[in-house]
């Protein structure tokens, strides 16, 4: 059983990245780069790299990557945190910005829809899912 349990999660996040790269085709984002984006909105404020590093569960060396392909597209922009040299803040730019809101209520409005799932069934997902995160 927990073997099905565990390949029927895999099998879901697989089926939920795909959804969501198709979803953002058009601004040619991966989601690994719309869930920075969103991070960042959520702050509403440059950010430590590392907190971004947190937030995903990622390597600081990913979020380095991916950072960089925002940066080059103009949607962040990093620079050395004034206070602590060796720490690198992020932020969304202003077309950042407007990307960002736009791709989270597009999103949203999306999972809402095809999860078909009630605000109960949502918020017991989200805590069983994050349970898993150990």
């Amino acid at each position: 059983m927990a073997l099905d349990a565990l390949f029927a999660l895999r099998s879901s996040v697989q089926a939920v990245d795909n959804v969501v790269a198709r979803w953002l085709g058009d601004d040619a984002l991966t989601p690994g780069r719309w869930q920075i984006l969103a991070v960042l909105w959520s702050h509403d404020r440059p950010v430590p790299q590392r907190e971004i590093v947190e937030a995903l569960k990622v390597s600081r060396a990913n979020v380095s990557v991916l950072v960089g392909a925002l940066q080059k597209e103009g949607l962040v922009a990093a620079e050395a945190d004034p206070d602590n040299g060796r720490q690198v803040l992020v932020g969304l730019t202003t077309d950042g910005r407007t990307m960002a809101d736009r791709l989270i209520r597009q999103t949203a409005a999306n999972l809402r829809h095809s999860f078909a799932l009630t605000d109960d069934e949502l918020e017991l997902l989200t805590g069983l899912v994050r349970r898993l995160l150990v």
